[in-house]
């Protein structure tokens, strides 16, 4: 049974009008955005740690306005879908689940998968279960593969340090430093106090940011860690998708995924296009070149694949 929704508070409905429906995915309710056409084609757009739809607010008008259908999903343990407080339930394989059956009950065709961060291996993940469906990809500062440890995840402050099993909770659950602090700390453009709160005040609740210390501890360094099996799944089927038009698009600034890994992308995608690079945003590039990049985005499937079915 879907539970209702949090209601959203009024200061937030102000910067994001759109109204959050909820479904129900493998016994969870996931929340998500869906404006546009019905009949038009269906834009996904996946956000990754510690950010929720809100971070899509910029692409939402500029997509519909130019017929698409645009859904925007929180995954389960994220945004204002269910919490789970365990890891077992916030796995890269349920989280790909989810989608899936988020994709199979909108009944989704000629889908076009957007995803940055997280929103790269498990867009992907999802798409590849549907790829009879899938019409275009659009990959933002993200990664589909294994054995690429850049600087950041191999540095101990802040990274190996929020690995840490004592250390790690301190400061990711009792501090909150990365879900009340991440997208507000690294933007480029400079955030609004409500704008960093509307980031922030979905994972307020006790314990309720499990996911933000769980999706760091599954990003697989090496063979064995957990998400390795998973990760290098997506990266060997990659070849399969060498039909799909497919774009990238990268912040050079991110130290997270810095323009080291859009190369390695190419070299697995080589059909993609791109990589087109936008100065002045970091990590969260969405909100802090949204409307340069949506453009993009949009020019990208005007030329390729087009808004009708």
């Amino acid at each position: 049974m879907t539970r209702k929704l949090l209601e959203k508070p009024d200061w937030l409905k102000a910067i994001f009008p759109w109204e959050q429906r909820a479904i129900t995915v493998n016994g969870r309710t996931m929340a998500y955005v869906d404006e546009g056409d019905p009949g038009a084609r269906p834009v996904l757009l996946l956000h990754g740690n510690p950010t929720w739809g809100f971070l899509y607010r910029y692409f939402i008008p500029p997509l519909t306005g130019s017929g698409y259908r645009v859904i925007v999903p929180d995954w389960v343990g994220a945004g204002y879908s269910d919490k789970p407080r365990v890891d077992s339930a916030l796995t890269m394989p349920h989280h790909i689940a989810d989608l899936v059956a988020l994709m199979d009950q909108l009944r989704l065709r000629g889908f076009v998968v957007v995803g940055q961060d997280w929103g790269g291996p498990q867009g992907v993940g999802a798409a590849l279960q549907r790829q009879e469906r899938l019409d275009a990809m659009v990959m933002m500062n993200t990664w589909l593969f294994t054995g690429n440890v850049g600087r950041f995840h191999s540095s101990s402050r802040p990274w190996t340090t929020w690995h840490a099993p004592l250390i790690g909770q301190f400061f990711m659950k009792r501090h909150k430093i990365l879900s009340h602090a991440g997208p507000s700390l690294v933007s480029r453009r400079g955030m609004s106090e409500t704008e960093a709160r509307a980031y922030h005040h979905i994972y307020d609740e006790a314990d309720s940011d499990h996911v933000v210390l769980t999706w760091p501890r599954t990003i697989p360094m090496r063979e064995g860690d957990r998400g390795w099996e998973d990760m290098l799944a997506i990266e060997r089927r990659l070849p399969e998708l060498s039909h799909v038009p497919s774009l990238l698009i990268w912040a050079p600034e991110d130290n997270v995924f810095p323009i080291e890994y859009a190369n390695r992308l190419k070299e697995l995608l080589p059909h993609a296009e791109g990589p087109i690079t936008f100065d002045n945003a970091a990590h969260f590039l969405q909100d802090d070149r949204g409307p340069d990049i949506a453009r993009s985005i949009v020019e990208f499937l005007d030329r390729t694949v087009g808004r009708s079915l």
